[in-house]
Order: C-alpha cells, then sequence, then structure tokens
C-alpha cells in the first residue's frame, strides 16, 4: 500500500484503534478479517495484528498524547510493558496470516487465536483454537487441560505454537488422552 491509501490508527491509553468515518480506505481492511468493528465506528486492533499490519505497511501508527509516529520497534516496546508474550504471539500470527488463515483473537484461558480456514471467514465458525508457547517456558498441564475442555465446548481443535528461539513456529495438535488402567 501507498502512503496514501495506508489508513492511520491510533495508539489511544494501550489500544490501537482507526477511525473508520475518516478513513474509508480501512474497509479494506475489515473485508479482509482484520480488528473489530466498535460501536463508536472505530476498528480496533489487537496488539499483535496492528504490529503485523504496520510491518506489512498497510497502516501507520500515531501517538495520540504525543502525536508521534511510532515505528514497529517502538510500537512492539509499548505493547511488551503490557504483555510480555506479544513477540511469541505476534510471531504466531504473521505465520498464519503467511499461510492464508484469517485469525481472530482467542477465548482467553490462553488459548490466543481463533483460526479460520482458508476461505471461511465469514461463511463458517473457526476451526481451530491456537495456544502460544515459547520453547523453553514451562506449561502447565492443567493449562493444557483446560483449554483442551475449552476448545472441546466449543467444537474446535486446539492447535499448540511453539515459538522456537531462532522465531520459528512449530505447530502440534493437541487432543484428548486416557490412561490405560495399570494392571497389578
Amino acid at each position: 500500500m501507498d502512503e496514501k491509501t495506508r489508513a492511520i490508527a491510533v495508539l489511544s491509553e494501550g489500544k490501537i484503534h482507526i477511525d473508520l468515518a475518516s478513513q474509508p480506505q480501512a474497509q479494506s481492511l475489515v473485508g479482509r478479517g482484520f480488528g473489530e468493528k466498535s460501536d463508536g465506528g472505530k476498528l480496533e486492533l489487537p496488539s499483535w495484528e496492528a504490529l503485523y499490519l504496520l510491518r506489512e505497511g498497510m497502516i501507520e501508527v500515531q501517538d495520540e498524547a504525543t502525536g508521534q509516529k511510532l515505528d514497529f520497534n517502538k510500537l512492539l516496546e509499548v505493547f511488551s510493558e503490557k504483555d510480555e508474550a506479544v513477540w511469541p504471539k505476534y510471531l504466531v500470527y504473521r505465520d498464519l496470516r503467511s499461510r492464508g488463515y484469517v485469525v481472530k483473537p482467542g477465548f482467553g484461558g490462553g488459548l490466543d487465536f481463533r483460526v479460520y480456514e482458508r476461505g471461511a471467514y465469514g461463511k463458517q465458525p473457526s476451526r481451530f483454537l491456537v495456544l502460544t508457547v515459547s520453547e523453553g517456558k514451562p506449561l502447565p498441564v492443567g493449562q493444557l487441560a483446560k483449554a483442551l475442555e475449552t476448545a472441546q465446548k466449543a467444537k474446535k481443535e486446539v492447535i499448540i505454537a511453539v515459538v522456537e528461539r531462532r522465531g520459528e513456529v512449530v505447530y502440534y495438535s493437541l487432543s484428548s488422552f486416557t490412561s490405560a488402567s495399570q494392571q497389578p
């Protein structure tokens, strides 16, 4: 996108939004599955999505308090102060988008993303819930069990996205298991 068609996003109180009324070019982002429309006519972007759109040159970000234009590194720094896991989430988000998936925020409880199969966004519900994990950081089994339970109730599959130290993402499918009864 060139600068004339690039939407201007505003960082306000730690959140990113785009005023859709004053920037009709931002409607194309909505159609491609980015952000969530708010009642106030704004497009709200999660941190990892704002980073992605900024890196891809689809938006510019201005700090409402200072009026300054923020680059990728500065915006990452701002978001990292609130969420230390924003970098691995961004890496997973970027990887999934590069593979053609539409990615929306998850259901909480560690389930970071809802992922729609290619071409299914707006036509079918999401199929996958993604749990982001950084290599080398412990993950309690209870968190895995809770994620699986949440996904099963929603009739979705759980995918664990492991972000390796080099920034590569490896995906694993999580399914329920039962232990075999042990014989004496």
